[in-house]
């Protein structure tokens, strides 16, 4: 789950000016318009890609696209509600939402993309999304695989990021551009940082939404979903949990816990990876989906 204590200071960080943006395919969900693309070949394994917290879609420019589509996989990206180019909602409480909704979206993307059944990966907030499709569209998931998330267990401890999101910036008037490369550097961890040009790449993607709520009504699906140990119980497809060495927000006994309530899914560790699915650790995270996938079963 994540913190409430820090869903103000996040939605902070995505009160930026709009930016041009690549232009989208567009998939709906009731009111909902869902920005999504797909790379890849039509025989290729199909794969749908679920971005974490406020995270913006690059739709030819980040790493574990490219070394998906290396390995063959038809990747599918898109923008959850409220990030990106898809629907900002309405401020006024009719915008409340869960995990079962954002969900429901990354279903009716696959329908717009023609996909009957896909491998699922969730990064972060995605993660637990992707656990939440699992579990209510078992017959629409190929897999599950679960990234530097959790799975809402109360108690769990947070990383050192969770102190440094507390305390104010250091220059509060700087560009919102500014802190949201900070809230990237926060989240990298240190054992290997990006370099300035992908974290740059990805504040530009971030700033399409100018709604200062909308991250937080993200953060608030996660809270109002809470713990989803015994909903991870229910899920009956193969399903793998990765989790970075260094990850500064989610300490490795989340992703314990997630592999716990999956009946003790395997769990493979990134080393040097941070809380952010950098460029740089992309290749190591292709290479264990493409690992995990291989030995499934032919559905």
């Amino acid at each position: 789950m994540i913190h409430a204590s820090a869903a103000a200071l996040v939605a902070l960080l995505w009160l930026t000016p709009a930016v041009a943006q690549e232009r989208a395919d567009i998939a709906r969900n009731g009111a909902v318009d869902l920005a999504y693309w797909i790379h890849g070949p039509e025989a290729g394994v199909p794969i749908i890609v679920i971005n974490g917290q406020g995270v913006a879609t690059r739709p030819h420019n980040d790493g574990l696209t490219k070394a998906l589509l290396a390995d063959g996989f038809r990747v599918v990206l898109f923008d959850n509600r409220d990030s990106g180019q898809s629907t900002v909602l309405s401020a006024d409480g009719s915008a409340a939402y869960d995990l079962s909704d954002m969900a429901a979206d990354t279903i009716a993307v696959l329908d717009a993309a023609g996909i009957d059944r896909a491998h699922v990966m969730g990064h972060s907030l995605g993660g637990m999304i992707a656990q939440v499709l699992a579990a209510e569209y078992p017959d629409r998931v190929l897999s599950l695989i679960s990234v530097s998330s959790t799975s809402g267990e109360p108690g769990l401890a947070y990383g050192p990021a969770m102190a440094a999101m507390s305390e104010p910036p250091p220059n509060a008037s700087a560009p919102m551009a500014d802190q949201l490369a900070r809230f990237y550097r926060i989240f990298e961890g240190e054992a290997n940082r990006m370099p300035d040009v992908e974290v740059a790449a990805r504040v530009e993607a971030d700033m399409a939404v100018q709604d200062p709520n909308a991250a937080e009504r993200q953060v608030a699906a996660a809270i109002r979903t809470g713990d989803r140990r015994a909903l991870l119980r229910s899920i009956e497809v193969p399903a793998l949990v990765l989790h970075g060495e260094d990850d500064p927000w989610f300490p490795l006994v989340h992703a314990e816990s997630t592999a716990a309530a999956l009946g003790n899914a395997p769990i493979e560790v990134i080393d040097g990876m941070g809380h952010i699915l950098s460029d740089a650790a992309a290749p190591a995270v292709a290479e264990r989906i493409v690992d995990f996938v291989r030995d499934l079963p032919t559905p």
